[in-house]
């Protein structure tokens, strides 16, 4: 305890402390005395203030056992551990042997009759888990992670008010698993019946419409209805680099299908923008010629549209539909029409370009701790870590309010992870989980799950006959690209 200059940095890197099985990182915590309610005003009329000093031990690196141990423990100093344990544990063990590992060390501070709880974390941990991480316990057919952690609630006495909550879980996951079922059912049932999509002809397609019938908001809120939908639905985990490394491997056809929805959404807005410059329906309006619809002139009113659609996509901040336009304008395939790029007003190509340039910045860039202190209050937004100078995201969330929504584009983070990844070693010496590591992914996950949080505060209306242009758009382009 003393008095410090008020311009010393309240965090002070001290060092490391090694253990058996673990390593801790050290930091010394400046915090202000409040001085005593019987103070006098000549007390603090000379303008000091006393401050104390405070050892904080962070775990770094630690054998899966010690990593366990201290995500039951009552009096970890980490608030965030719990969180950063469950955002990433998939990284490096699996979920069946962390129910096991977390329940035997439960069994070995617990009385032999069971009939005295000790004083352990575990029920907010597995509260948490069953609340916030429940995905972890999504494995159709049998859920057999839910089915197990249901097991040994049911024989701990502590627990007991978590089984009614595990339960329907897994009841709710059953009902999800038959609705898909019924749906895969329908969906065979449709293919196998052709009929009923040889009933699209040429009138009907006219009547659904093409882009230069809908006004740029509506397609823009349309999109953004379907894109935030879909990102709300992703599961974090699911983009950590180790596991989306792994999605091309035979045996992972079925894994981080949340993101690969999200991805599929994103190439049906690209296909759909290039449909409609490059295969235009086989009806043309009244009175026109039949070339009319692949003049420079008409192509280049559909560019103008998309290009009007991407800035309405940009003020409700759907930045996911904004890239795939912007890419999908940069095709090579829509690229090389010069002459209809060479009618394009000069309103059209100034905002087109300006998207360009700043959608890198806006939905989010890599940049360094110094940059965001130098920023000042843009700091103030973004939690910060103990780790000096680390890469960090400078999230687009730091520009919402209480009330707006945000939809990424996803590519950006799922490159930040697997960057994370192929950059820091799994384990460091000694065998023992490079859990700094995991701390720099959560930071990632961390704004994920913000912004899927800002997703629920869209209202925007459905446009029906929106969604069956764009469903049309892109079997149009299956059949004619």
């Amino acid at each position: 305890m003393g008095k410090w200059e008020l311009t010393m940095d309240p965090v002070q890197e001290w060092g490391e402390e090694v253990e058996d099985g673990a390593i801790y990182g050290v930091t010394l915590h400046r915090e202000p005395i409040q001085p005593p309610p019987d103070a006098t005003e000549s007390d603090a009329a000379f303008g000091f203030m006393q401050y104390r000093t405070l050892k904080v031990r962070r775990l770094k690196a630690a054998t899966l056992d010690r990593l366990v141990t201290e995500l039951v423990n009552p009096e970890c100093p980490d608030p965030d551990y719990m969180h950063i344990f469950l955002s990433t544990y998939r990284a490096f063990t699996c979920t069946n042997a962390l129910i096991e590992l977390l329940f035997q060390r439960e069994d070995m501070v617990t009385n032999l009759n069971n009939s005295v709880c000790v004083k352990s974390s575990l029920p907010r941990l597995i509260r948490l888990w069953l609340d916030e991480f429940h995905e972890d316990l999504r494995d159709s057919p049998d859920h057999q992670a839910l089915r197990l952690l249901c097991v040994h609630l049911r024989h701990r006495l502590c627990c007991r008010r978590l089984v009614n909550q595990a339960d329907a879980l897994l009841r709710k996951f059953q009902t999800e698993d038959k609705q898909i079922c019924t749906s895969a059912e329908v969906s065979a049932s449709a293919v196998e019946n052709p009929a009923t999509e040889d009933n699209l002809d040429g009138q009907e397609v006219q009547e659904i419409g093409d882009v230069l019938d809908f006004p740029a908001q509506d397609i823009a809120e349309q999109l953004t209805i379907l894109d935030a939908e879909l990102f709300s639905k992703v599961v974090p985990f699911h983009c950590l680099g180790c596991i989306w490394s792994q999605r091309d491997k035979k045996e992972n056809q079925n894994l981080v299908s949340t993101v690969r929805a999200t991805i599929a959404q994103f190439n049906v807005v690209t296909n759909c923008v290039i449909t409609s410059l490059l295969c235009p329906p086989a009806t043309s309006p009244p009175g026109s010629p039949p070339c009319h619809r692949s003049s420079p002139t008409y192509r280049a009113k559909i560019i103008e549209k998309w290009i009007s659609v991407a800035q309405e996509c940009h003020q409700l901040r759907n930045f996911s539909s904004l890239r795939a336009i912007l890419s999908a304008l940069q095709s090579n395939a829509v690229y090389r029409l010069k002459k209809t790029w060479a009618v394009i007003s000069r309103e059209s190509m100034a905002v087109f370009e300006h998207l360009c340039d700043t959608f890198p910045d806006e939905n989010c860039v890599l940049i360094n701790r110094e940059i965001l202190v130098e920023e000042g209050n843009q700091a103030a937004d973004v939690e910060t870590y103990s780790a000096p100078k680390s890469p960090r995201l400078s999230p687009t969330c730091k520009h919402m309010s209480s009330s707006s929504g945000e939809v990424p584009y996803l590519g950006t983070y799922l490159t930040v992870l697997t960057m994370l990844d192929t950059a820091l070693t799994d384990n460091v010496e000694g065998g023992l989980i490079n859990f700094e590591k995991r701390r720099k992914e959560f930071e990632i996950l961390s704004l994920i799950r913000q912004l899927q949080a800002s997703c629920a505060h869209y209202t925007l209306q459905s446009h029906p006959r929106i969604i069956s242009w764009i469903n049309s758009s892109m079997s149009l382009s299956d059949q004619k690209r």
